[in-house]
């Protein structure tokens, strides 16, 4: 399967009722009252309709994109250009990952950047196609953009002229980057901060055809400059040719901040515009795509579920989400909420705000239920486990795999495996299927 679909529809509000033979408890749906409004999640007017749009066209540059083909894939290089949208109480978002999930891109639109008519919180991902970015290209601020976002469509109108953009399925590797590409923002820390007129410069002198090789970032004064060798704090960049997409907007910022996540390579770009936020995440290759990278199966693998479930009555579209309150609403520890916040990352429940340092909660349209089958290492571990092919041995373990048996020992930094899986990626794309048997048997055993 390569992509999934969820729908979700309510259409009332649940209600606890006093009656004269005690109260009942109606379970129905949440829906405007006006029948008009039935599914839908915002209308609005953008404030700023020339920045708004300008992010828009980033965004669907960038899903639209593929910067890697593997070489079996020459043949049929895919295009899926689906942003997903999400309206919450206090922001409106579109998100989305390049064609080879190596670069995520996220618009964040704030209260202030939108004359808002109706809110209602929700999500939904469709293809933006050619006609809506031609009529994103051509606004100013002398144009009005609407934007109308419902459970089956996005509507985006050029002074009335409206276009509807249909909802479409979700890339099954979208929805293990969208959990895998938090948890690196989650590990980040800012680098820089640039000016305006430094951050326009930098933007337009990168290079306008393939980069793939390692630079780094550093300051020279206020001066942004890419070199050939590492210097203190500098940070890494390969595959500079990914952030042509902020071009665009290089001429309204008001500063471009710079993150750094110090133990994947990961950076992250972010635009500070007119009441909005344009945020581009590049993996630290760009043939690496983050739906692979497997940060969070550990944290999953060891978890039993209880405290996501514990965790999960708690989210309620909050904007800011602080793992020492959800602690001690649910009870947990504070190690048991962190686990409980991977596994609802992984299942699209939680996103992570650079600029708040804090994780958020919306909903992904994908089912909520298919852990295991979006990450095979999981499910291949499991299997491991079932099997009785994990034998502790000391402070390590032996893994039978394949009629050959493979030592995990334990170390300072983690654990370490004899497999090939470890060789070639040294735990930076998460653990190997018998490391994370291993870490499930300990678990266990506790």
């Amino acid at each position: 399967m390569s992509a999934l679909e969820q729908n979700y529809r309510y259409l009332a509000r649940s209600a606890l009722g006093d009656h004269a033979d005690g109260q009942t408890l109606t379970l129905v749906s949440d829906t405007s009252a006006s029948p008009a409004n039935q599914g839908q999640f915002l209308k609005a007017r953008a404030l700023y309709p020339d920045v708004t749009a300008r992010g828009l066209r980033a965004v669907s540059e960038i899903v639209g994109s593929r910067f890697y083909v593997p070489p079996s894939m020459l043949a049929r290089i895919l295009r899926e250009a689906d942003p997903v949208a999400t309206v919450s109480s206090t922001a409106v978002r579109f998100e989305g990952f390049s064609a080879c999930c190596s670069a995520y891109i996220r618009l964040d639109l704030d209260q202030n950047a939108l004359n808002t008519t109706l809110r209602r919180k929700g999500t939904v991902n469709v293809d933006f196609g050619a006609e809506v970015r031609s009529a994103l290209a051509q606004m100013s601020m002398r144009n009005t953009l609407d934007l109308t976002i419902g459970a089956d469509a996005v509507e985006v109108a050029r002074d009335g002229q409206a276009i509807v953009e249909k909802k479409v399925p979700l890339p099954l590797r979208w929805i293990k980057g969208f959990a895998e590409v938090q948890t690196v923002m989650a590990g980040m820390t800012k680098a820089y901060t640039l000016k305006p007129m430094a951050a326009q410069r930098f933007l337009r002198q990168l290079p306008r055809g393939k980069s793939d090789h390692l630079q780094w970032l550093t300051l020279a004064g206020d001066l942004p400059r890419l070199t050939m060798r590492e210097v203190p704090g500098a940070v890494p960049l390969r595959g500079a040719h990914r952030l042509r997409a902020l071009e665009v907007m290089a001429g309204l910022c008001e500063c471009l901040e710079v993150y750094v996540n110090w133990d994947t390579g990961a950076s992250a770009w972010v635009l500070e515009l007119a009441a909005q936020r344009l945020c581009l995440v590049l993996n630290a290759d760009p043939w690496r795509g983050f739906s692979g990278d497997g940060g969070l199966l550990s944290q999953i693998a060891t978890s039993d579920g209880s405290g996501a479930a514990a965790l999960r009555a708690q989210l309620c579209w909050q904007e800011q989400l602080d793992e020492v309150s959800l602690a001690a609403a649910t009870g947990l520890s504070v190690r048991d909420t962190r686990r409980a916040m991977a596994e609802l990352a992984a299942v699209g429940l939680l996103g992570f705000d650079l600029k708040e340092n804090r994780y958020f909660h919306r909903v992904l349209p994908f089912d909520l239920e298919r852990i295991a089958a979006i990450n095979p290492r999981l499910s291949a571990a499991q299997k491991l486990l079932d099997k009785g092919a994990v034998r502790m041995v000391g402070k390590g373990a032996e893994v039978r795999s394949a009629d050959v048996t493979h030592r995990v020992d334990a170390h300072a930094e983690g654990w370490r495996c004899t497999c090939p899986w470890y060789a070639k990626h040294a735990g930076g794309r998460g653990p190997c299927k018998h490391v994370l048997a291993v870490e499930m048997q300990v678990e266990q055993g506790a």
